[in-house]
């Protein structure tokens, strides 16, 4: 449509000069060319301004979206960082420190990623944006969080479908006095094994993603600040 156009001036104006020169056909020119040239200029700029209003408009759009997806990713790690550290303080801070955690550390009912949904599909406005390697880093950060997942459920159900039953068939009963030797010998080596190892990665497993997640919504909120000046950005934080 530009090149027709522009043809199709430069034809016009070509005439015209030749007319102009001659000094023929000015009635033709004026009456005729004159009017075609202004149409085909209307035409051109008119065509112009609206794709650069469609253009326009599709950039706004997509700036809204992209607004709106950021503030989603820095919302849904805050989700994630808050099932946490509501998990910690339940479950672990009560019993932290203690020689006896694995086994006073209660299980829990099972935890489940389908509850918060984190797409790093749209976040690929982030790669615009100095930023190519976070979408990968947050990636890191959903899966951190879905093995950190599966370590507490793991735990839970050895805790309750195999550590309980044994020490109830033994007679053991909550709040009893018994030593270490005692548990040891009726959870046996691999049960006394796999549940204090469990334990052990629970903890370290929940402060650590706890940590890092918190380390990327800072980072995923700096971000959007500075790449969309003046919008309303979630500030990553959790009650603690």
């Amino acid at each position: 449509m530009k090149k027709l156009i522009s043809y199709g001036i430069i034809f016009i104006l070509g005439s015209g000069a030749g007319w102009i020169l001659s000094g023929k056909h000015w009635n033709i020119f004026f009456t005729s060319y004159i009017p075609a040239l202004a149409t085909l200029l209307g035409a051109f700029y008119g065509a112009k301004y609206a794709f650069q209003f469609q253009k326009d408009k599709e950039e706004v759009k997509n700036r809204e979206k992209n607004i709106l997806n950021g503030n989603l990713a820095v919302f849904n790690l805050m989700r994630m960082a808050e099932t946490l550290f509501v998990y910690r303080k339940q479950f672990i801070e009560p019993f932290r420190g203690k020689p006896t955690a694995f086994l006073e550390m209660p299980p829990s009912l099972e935890l489940l990623e389908d509850e918060i949904r984190f797409d790093t599909e749209n976040l690929f406005f982030l790669l615009q944006l100095d930023e190519i390697n976070f979408i990968g880093d947050l990636a890191v950060e959903r899966s951190r969080f879905q093995r950190t997942l599966d370590a507490i459920n793991e735990r839970s159900r050895v805790h309750r479908l195999e550590v309980q039953p044994t020490l109830e068939k033994s007679g053991i009963v909550q709040g009893g006095d018994y030593t270490f030797q005692q548990i040891d010998e009726i959870l046996g080596d691999r049960l006394n094994h796999t549940i204090r190892q469990a334990t052990d990665q629970v903890i370290t497993s929940v402060d650590e993603t706890i940590n890092s997640l918190q380390i990327a919504g800072d980072r995923l909120f700096k971000t959007l600040k500075i790449s969309f000046p003046g919008e309303r950005i979630i500030n990553f934080k959790f009650e603690e």
